[in-house]
């Protein structure tokens, strides 16, 4: 299982056994009249690790991420290219993934 951490948040691509994960975090990087494209994952991360924080999380579990088109919603930013991100948040504790 592969896992990360960005500012003080665990991104997990998987549910360690035992977690209890919480709510669903869905996550877009499409700001309007914005280059979408030039973000990065850590763009992506940046927000969604505070929004774990702002709830009392401090991990987000079956982490999901990627970039995708919508010309929908190329109409309203500069460009069709965005980045995603999914997953639940979760509280683990910070042994269980030893660096």
């Amino acid at each position: 299982m592969y896992w990360a951490e960005h500012e003080g948040v665990l991104f997990i691509e998987g549910t360690p056994e035992g977690t209890k994960a919480g709510p669903a975090i869905s996550t877009e990087l499409n700001n309007f009249f914005s280059q979408n494209h030039l973000k990065t994952l850590d763009d992506l991360k940046d927000r969604m690790a505070e929004s774990a924080r702002q709830t009392g999380f401090n991990a987000i579990v079956d982490f999901k991420y990627g970039q995708r088109s919508s010309f929908i919603k190329s109409i309203f930013g500069m460009d069709n290219v965005l980045w995603y991100g999914t997953g639940r948040f979760a509280n683990i504790e910070r042994g269980t993934f030893a660096k």
